[in-house]
Order: structure tokens, then C-alpha cells, then sequence
């Protein structure tokens, strides 16, 4: 092979790099007519060619690279990755079986083969495969990465850290496997090892904008909300373009409690990258939450003027706004116009249905739900939007959808038996609760309002009284499912599986919320689950003894946003140790109270078993 060949070939690897496929494709081409069945270009023709959208032409360009260097299984390698990524799985792994015929100790074909079974979930041939890679090459990390993935999935998170540390052992600077460590001991909620290993991934180099948004939360979770907040700062400093980032340090600096400017570091960010949408909307989104709906119209201008892209979800922040100031009708005839233009994008049309409802569109509403409910029938947000449509058109239907007396469902929880009473395993939980709540303040972004909130997770902790109360909460559970109906017609009935074991209970989430002195729930919904719940563990004297509805929980009336003046369809009275599990689609919020006493309850959302 000549220089000149040589260089070329390497000018079309750089194109290859840089995204440009079209490009390489047509060197490759020019290559070819030089040096006709060159493997090389050939196989550089083919990812070109796949690059750029030509599978057809990619496919032949494999098959001709094969051809031409027979028994070499880098050519087959590629191609059976461009079938896996087709789907193709059988003619990849017909490739591979192939390739490993040809080089049966080549570490990189026994990891291709894991990886085609990790994508069709065949979890033990992919063990058996990337445990014979981590022998041929011990020293590679990204197949230690594959195994522990391999191991998690399989539900062996033991096994997971295990291989981790294994592959760390072999290579102790490689960075991604610290940090897939450390999010393997922050999901077994191991938070300041979490938080080291973070830490220590950092300092070799990985340093990504997800590494400081988990380092963060670790930190939080483990009790310290000051270098939590330092840590997302540092974060937001190095990568002030990345919107996830940016809500996570508002989000803690709102709950550090400390009076500042929360949205400082977002405001300078918009500045510095104006053309960046996802930073303007999560900047919009964040003001609306911390009261600042006044200055939203102007943010939205400054965007346009410093040449934002006028996404839909601009689009819609801006006609919301409108609706704000009183543009009610404007805002509706905006939203029509965003939701005909982007008839596939359901942010839009979740605000569309919103914004009819508020104009009490009530007919428009409930169409505009039901032709997309065709689409998604389980969206719990067009669920609770449609239901509110038939409640304001004195709908029948409504009845079906929303049965308040048979999906409202309070089930009494049983105490341990190694407790004497139900009221001292109560106490004990609520002393344990307390102190999980390390935020000074309600959190931005949930229906919180004059309390706190715990992470998400609050089952995998490893305090022995809440693993118990997840097996108290899975017997109560599976015993109440098996007393509802199954109706493959209905939109949560149809979903009840009647699991015929506690443990195959799906929770999506759990966590605990502590409520103060006039504290409560606003009305909202819970638009990933299917049940929900809320456990009552500690409650004020003023509520258990009170004649009132003080701290009680209603449900059907709607979010406060959306401006209807309707009563609720039931109020329940909480009482210590009852669960009340209702649909995830519900309108639900908990009614103010008065109290030197906190009102503690655990929360979480079930999926359908599978």
C-alpha cells in the first residue's frame, strides 16, 4: 500500500470521526477505483455508507470486505454490529460464530457476542460469553463495565459491584469503571462510598455533567446538603450548557434554605450559550416554580432577541404565559396553532387539553384526550384531563372512569409480629423517617407545600424497619388487588393482574413526606405509575381528633393551574397504619392543617406485575 493510499485511508477514518459519512463514503469510492477489493476501504466504504443513511449499500459494502480478507474477523466484527443494530440477531450471530471459528481467543468477539445477547435479553448466554472476554483480557475495562451491566440486570447488584471492583482491581485508573461503581453503591443506597467513588472517578479523568448531577444527589442523600450544592456549583461552572445539571444546583439551592438567587448560575448560563433551548425552557420552567411569573414574559423576548430557536416547547411556555396575564382566549388560539403544527408531540397536546380546560373548552377537551388516549391509552395526564372534561359536561362516563368509592381503597397494615402493638411499630418508623429528611425546604418541582420530601428510593435503604414495612405494604397489597375487579376495557382495571405473590409487586418509587404547620398537598397526579398511595405513619393530634377535614386527603379536584372551582368527590379521614391506594390518574392533594405536630406518611407508586 502506498503513502499516498495510506493517508487517504486516514483522511477518510478522520471524516468517519467527524460525523461526515457521505463524505467518506466518496473517498472510499475514489480509493476503490484505484485499488479495486482493498478490505480496508471497503470496510471504511461500508461504515461511510451506514453513517450516512445508506443501509442497502452499507450491507453490500460488508459483505464485499468480508470476501476480501477471508479469516480475518475484524470484517466480520463490524458487520455483525451493523446487523445487531438492525435487529438482525440471527445473521449476527451467525457472523460472529463465524468470526470466533476464526480467532476463538479474540476477546472482542466474545464481547460482540454479549452484547448481541444483552440486546435480546439472553442474560446467561451474555454472562457466559463476557466472563470468557474479562479471562482473554483482563486488563480491558469496558468488558468489566459489560459484566457488571450483565450482573445488574440479572438483579445481582452484589455481583455487579463485585465485578466492578474486580475490574478495577485490573485496572485501577480506569475511570468509567469507578463510576460505574459508584452508581451501583448510590442504587444500593451506599451514598458516601457512592459519593468517594464519584469523587475518584473525577480525578481520573471522568468528568461528564452526570458525574457532578449523581455526585450531588449522593451527597444530598447522604446527609450533606452543603457540599451537595458545592459539588452541583462545580458542576454547573464546567458545564453551564447542560439543563439537567442546571435544575439539579437550582433545585439544592432552594433547599439549603439560604436566601439567594437560586436561577444566578442559570441566568449567566442563557447568556453565554442564548441559542441553547433546553437552557431557556428549563430557566422558564424554573421561575413559574419559585413565583417569578412576572418576569417570564420578558425571559422569552430575551430569548427570541438573542436568537433562541423557537422550539414547541418554547412555544407553549410563551402561550401558557399569555394565559397568565389574562390572554386566556390568545393563549388557547396559540396553543391550537403549536398543537396542528406538532400533532405527534404530547408536551404540546398535554397543554393544549390543559389550556381548554382552563377556558372550560370542556367538549374540545375531552376529544382532543380521547383521540390521543387511542395512541396512549395508559397517559395518566389525558386520563385525569379527560375526566375532569366529563365532570364539567355532567358526563355518565365520568362515573366509569373515576369510581371514587371502588378505586379509593383504605387498607390497615399490619404491625410485625415482633411487635406488641401497631402503635409502637408506628412510632418506631416515624423516628426513623425523621431522619432521612435532610432538605430545609419543600422541593421545587413536586406537590410538596410547607414540608419536606425524601429521595425516591427509600425501600433500598439498608434500615432493616423499612425493608420490613415493604413486605408489611407487599402483603396488604397483593390481599387488596385480589379484591379488585379486572375489566380489559378500563384504563386502570384492565392493568390489575392480581400478582399471586407479594414479592411480584412492581413499586415504581417510594419516599416519605413530612408536613408542617399549615402544610399540605396540592392537587396533582402521578403521571408514571398506575396505583398510588399514601401510608399514614405520624399524624397531629389536631388531625386524628379533629371534627374537620384538617390535614385529610381529597380527591377529584383538579390542580390549582387549571383555574375550575370544583369540589372534591371524596375526602378521606388518615388514620395511623392505613394505606389508601387509588388510581395514579386521580386528582389527589391533602388539605391544610394547624399543628406543632409534623404529619409523616411514605408514599410510592405500583406498576402493572408483568
Amino acid at each position: 500500500m502506498n503513502p499516498n493510499y495510506r493517508q487517504a485511508l486516514q483522511q477518510a477514518h478522520q471524516m468517519l470521526r467527524a460525523g461526515k459519512g457521505a463524505d467518506c463514503a466518496r473517498l472510499c469510492q475514489q480509493l476503490l477505483q484505484q485499488m479495486p477489493g482493498e478490505a480496508n476501504a471497503l470496510q471504511l466504504l461500508a461504515l461511510g455508507q451506514q453513517q450516512s443513511g445508506d443501509l442497502v449499500g452499507a450491507d453490500g459494502s460488508f459483505r464485499a470486505a468480508i470476501a476480501a480478507s477471508p479469516g480475518q474477523p475484524q470484517a466480520m466484527l463490524a458487520y455483525a454490529t451493523f446487523l445487531r443494530n438492525q435487529g438482525r440477531f440471527a445473521e449476527a450471530q451467525d457472523q460472529l460464530q463465524q468470526a470466533l471459528a476464526g480467532a476463538p481467543n479474540s476477546p472482542e468477539v466474545w464481547q460482540a457476542l454479549a452484547r448481541l445477547h444483552y440486546q435480546q435479553e439472553s442474560w446467561q448466554e451474555a454472562q457466559r460469553c463476557i466472563t470468557k472476554a474479562t479471562e482473554l483480557a483482563p486488563q480491558a475495562p469496558p468488558l468489566w463495565e459489560l459484566a457488571a451491566a450483565i450482573a445488574q440486570k440479572q438483579g445481582d447488584v452484589a455481583q455487579a459491584l463485585a465485578l466492578c471492583r474486580q475490574g478495577i482491581g485490573h485496572n485501577p485508573k480506569a475511570s468509567r469503571l469507578h463510576y460505574s461503581l459508584a452508581q451501583l453503591l448510590r442504587q444500593e443506597c451506599d451514598f458516601v462510598e457512592a459519593a468517594a467513588a464519584y469523587e475518584q472517578a473525577l480525578k481520573l479523568g471522568f468528568d461528564q455533567p452526570d458525574l457532578y448531577r449523581n455526585r450531588a444527589e449522593a451527597l444530598l442523600d447522604a446527609g450533606d446538603i452543603e457540599a451537595a450544592l458545592a459539588c452541583a456549583n462545580t458542576g454547573v461552572e464546567r458545564f453551564p450548557g447542560h439543563p439537567l445539571l442546571q435544575r439539579t444546583a437550582a433545585q439544592l439551592s432552594f433547599s439549603s434554605g439560604a436566601q439567594r438567587d437560586h436561577l444566578e448560575k442559570l441566568r449567566a448560563a442563557v447568556k453565554r450559550e442564548p441559542r441553547n433551548p433546553a437552557l431557556w425552557q428549563t430557566l422558564v420552567q424554573l421561575m413559574k416554580r419559585l413565583g417569578e411569573e412576572s418576569r417570564v414574559e420578558e425571559t422569552l423576548r430575551d430569548a427570541q432577541r438573542l436568537g433562541c430557536p423557537e422550539t414547541p416547547s418554547l412555544q407553549v411556555l410563551g402561550a401558557l404565559d399569555m394565559a397568565q396575564r389574562g390572554e386566556k382566549s390568545e393563549a388557547l388560539n396559540r396553543l391550537e396553532q403549536i398543537s396542528l403544527a406538532n400533532p405527534d408531540d404530547s408536551y404540546v397536546q398535554h397543554y393544549y387539553a390543559m389550556q381548554l380546560l382552563r377556558c372550560k373548552e370542556a367538549e374540545r377537551a375531552e376529544s382532543l384526550c380521547a383521540q390521543w388516549l387511542l395512541k396512549a391509552p395508559f397517559d395518566q395526564t389525558l386520563l385525569a384531563y379527560r375526566g375532569t372534561a366529563l365532570q364539567l359536561l355532567g358526563d355518565p362516563r365520568e362515573d366509569w372512569l373515576l369510581d371514587y368509592q371502588r378505586m379509593v381503597v383504605p387498607v390497615e397494615v399490619p404491625a410485625p409480629p415482633e411487635y406488641a402493638t401497631r402503635e409502637a411499630y408506628f412510632a418506631e418508623l416515624t423516628r426513623v423517617l425523621e431522619g432521612l429528611h435532610h432538605s430545609n425546604a419543600q422541593p421545587i418541582e413536586q406537590s410538596v407545600r410547607g414540608g419536606t420530601q425524601t429521595n425516591g428510593f427509600l425501600f433500598r435503604l439498608k434500615e432493616s424497619l423499612l425493608r420490613g414495612l415493604e413486605t408489611q405494604l407487599q402483603l396488604a397489597i397483593a390481599s387488596a388487588l385480589q379484591t379488585m375487579p379486572t375489566d380489559e376495557d378500563h384504563p386502570f382495571w384492565c392493568r390489575n393482574t392480581r400478582p399471586q405473590r407479594a414479592r411480584d409487586l412492581r413499586m415504581a418509587g417510594a419516599w416519605s413526606v413530612r408536613l408542617r404547620d399549615q402544610g399540605y398537598h396540592a392537587n396533582h397526579i402521578h403521571p408514571e405509575g398506575w396505583v398510588s398511595s399514601a401510608l399514614y405513619i405520624s399524624l397531629p393530634d389536631e388531625v386524628q381528633q379533629g371534627e374537620g377535614t384538617e390535614g385529610h386527603i381529597q380527591f377529584g379536584t383538579p390542580m390549582i393551574e387549571l383555574g375550575l372551582d370544583l369540589a372534591p368527590r371524596r375526602v378521606v379521614k388518615p388514620v395511623v397504619g392505613t394505606l389508601v391506594l387509588f388510581p395514579s390518574y386521580m386528582w389527589h392533594g391533602t388539605l391544610p392543617f394547624h399543628s406543632h405536630q409534623p404529619r409523616i406518611t411514605v408514599a410510592f407508586d405500583l406498576l402493572p406485575g408483568a
